[in-house]
């Protein structure tokens, strides 16, 4: 293969590669790894899977970390703003520069996996390696935060060790991968579990934890779960969040939703594990937390009309988004919903029907969206209508204001409108 010459042509070679093998181990990954003189091993992780909230996580502990000093890794995915910030540095994305020097690397060893026979990395492959290449290469990398693609157990990025392993939750996703039960979902994320390193686990069924505590006696590690009973909770709506959790008092969240309170308290559990070694105080943590914010995540994108994108794509996402909307008690309320069409569509539109007072269907470009006609056919909300395209929306939401728009079902969706509307604004 030719190197790549700008950024556009990596992109678009890397985005048509194999999505998904089936595999029975890593033995592949490690190989690819070893070619490249072991990036994995030479830089300190933390660990995070999850259904929801793995995003949330990996950006609060990122800015808690910064808020000591650290120099922070974090590797995302997808993208809301543009592809390079699945790979950051103290939260700035990687450069076009950067990244094509790590692809470049490892495409310059493609030969030798031709000659050994071996399959050529997949999509997320071949992202996580750019990833442990480029984290490898900073002399001044302190710790990277690695989220998981999918599952855990033969997920990619499961050949790290890290200092601590985190579950955010288990909700039903991807089921056609990860198993039809949270059960099994779960048994699966617990593959990141390594042996004597502590893990946070997020679930809170008592069934689960079980499950989760035999993992942990399986590989004599620590495991620790939050007590979502001893969260106090002082505010939590379109302002923002306060809450105090055992001996943190009133600690202020950067996102808003009670889900992003649920995602905090892991982060506070993990900090415990990590605040001596790493010499992290309470008001770090306090900064870190208030401080943080992440793209698409009931993010404010107008403030007139007021406009929020969320990009839960899941029922227990979208669950948690109406959970909150209901909570507002606002005179109006407005959801503009595209769904990737290998959802669970149904489910997720009655609880979107349950929630809003007006409820627009509509599609994103991406080839994974489900039709305008297909998600308007599985509601029943009596003031439902359909639009075709984002800009159609967008109008409409602008000609019309109500008390809150959201745009919702796909990060996808978030992605695409997010920028539309800071476009329009230039």
């Amino acid at each position: 293969m030719e190197p790549f010459v700008c950024l556009s042509d990596f992109i678009a070679w890397v985005q048509v590669q194999k999505r998904f093998f089936k595999k029975v181990n890593l033995d592949k990954m490690r190989y690819y790894c070893a070619l490249l003189g072991h990036p994995e091993k030479k830089i300190k992780t933390i660990h995070v899977t999850g259904t929801n909230g793995k995003g949330s996580t990996v950006t609060m502990l990122a800015s808690i970390l910064m808020e000591k000093g650290y120099h922070v890794g974090t590797f995302t995915s997808p993208y809301v703003k543009c592809f390079n910030e699945r790979i950051s540095f103290d939260g700035e994305p990687i450069s076009d520069t950067a990244l094509l020097h790590v692809a470049n690397q490892i495409i310059a060893w493609y030969p030798t996996i031709e000659k050994d026979g071996i399959e050529y990395p997949s999509f997320f492959e071949f992202l996580t390696l750019c990833a442990f290449v480029y984290f490898a290469s900073r002399a001044d990398m302190d710790y990277a935060i690695i989220e998981v693609g999918m599952g855990g157990k033969l997920d990619a990025t499961n050949v790290i060790v890290p200092l601590v392993s985190v579950i955010t939750n288990v909700a039903l996703d991807h089921m056609q991968i990860l198993g039809n039960t949270t059960t099994e979902i779960l048994e699966n994320k617990l593959g990141i579990v390594k042996e004597k390193i502590p893990f946070v686990c997020g679930v809170s069924d008592d069934f689960l934890q079980d499950i989760a505590r035999k993992q942990a006696k399986h590989c004599q590690s620590e495991c620790v779960f939050p007590d979502y009973g001893a969260v106090q909770i002082h505010k939590c709506d379109l302002e923002g969040s306060i809450f105090s959790y055992k001996s943190y008092v009133r600690m202020e969240l950067g996102l808003i939703g009670f889900h992003q309170i649920e995602n905090a308290l892991v982060v506070l559990e993990v900090m415990d594990i990590l605040r001596a070694p790493l010499g992290i105080t309470e008001e770090m943590i306090r900064h870190g937390l208030k401080k943080h914010f992440e793209f698409g995540r009931l993010e404010q994108v107008l403030d007139y009309p007021r406009v929020y994108i969320d990009g839960g794509h899941n029922i227990n996402g979208v669950a948690r988004v109406t959970e909150f909307v209901q909570s507002l008690h606002l005179p109006y309320t407005r959801a503009i919903v595209a769904i990737s069409h290998d959802k669970a569509l149904a489910e997720m539109i009655h609880l979107i029907d349950q929630t809003f007072d007006e409820v627009i269907f509509t599609a994103y470009t991406y080839a994974r969206s489900a039709t305008p006609e297909e998600l308007f056919s599985l509601s029943h909300h009596p003031k439902k209508k359909m639009v075709y395209s984002l800009e159609e929306a967008l109008d409409l939401v602008r000609e019309q204001p109500v008390s809150i728009t959201i745009f919702m079902g796909s990060l996808y969706l978030v992605s695409e409108i997010r920028k539309m509307i800071k476009d329009s604004e230039k």
